[in-house]
C-alpha cells in the first residue's frame, strides 16, 4: 500500500484497535470486527429525557425549568411567609385572646 492509502485508513480506524498493517491479519481483522460490534450496539438519537424523582426536583423541573418557567414560585412564597407568620402570630399572641373579649394585656 501505498503511504498515502495507508494514512487514509488510519483516520478512519482508531490507532491502538488496528493498525494498516493487521487489517489483513486474522488478530487484527477479529479485534476490528469487535470494535465494529461494540458500535452497532450503541442506542441511537438523544438520550431520553429524565423523569425527577423527590418533591423538590418535580417542583423545580415544574415551576424553574425550560419553557415551564413562571413566577409561580413567589406566589408560593408569598403564601408561605403569610402561613407561618399568621401560625406564629396565632401561637404567640392571638390564643391567649380567644375567650376574653374585654381583657386585653
Amino acid at each position: 500500500m501505498s503511504f498515502i492509502v495507508k494514512r487514509g485508513l488510519s483516520t478512519l480506524i482508531p490507532p491502538k484497535i488496528a493498525s494498516a498493517q493487521n487489517l489483513g491479519a486474522a488478530p487484527g481483522a477479529k479485534r476490528l470486527a469487535n470494535v465494529v460490534d461494540f458500535y452497532k450496539a450503541l442506542p441511537r438519537g438523544s438520550a431520553p429525557e429524565v423523569k425527577p424523582s423527590g418533591l423538590f426536583a418535580r417542583y423545580r423541573a415544574r415551576y424553574f425549568d425550560g419553557k415551564n418557567a413562571s413566577g409561580a414560585p413567589l406566589v408560593h412564597l408569598i403564601g408561605a411567609l403569610f402561613l407561618i407568620g399568621y401560625t406564629l402570630d396565632y401561637q404567640f399572641h392571638l390564643k391567649h385572646h380567644k375567650g376574653s373579649e374585654g381583657e386585653h394585656h
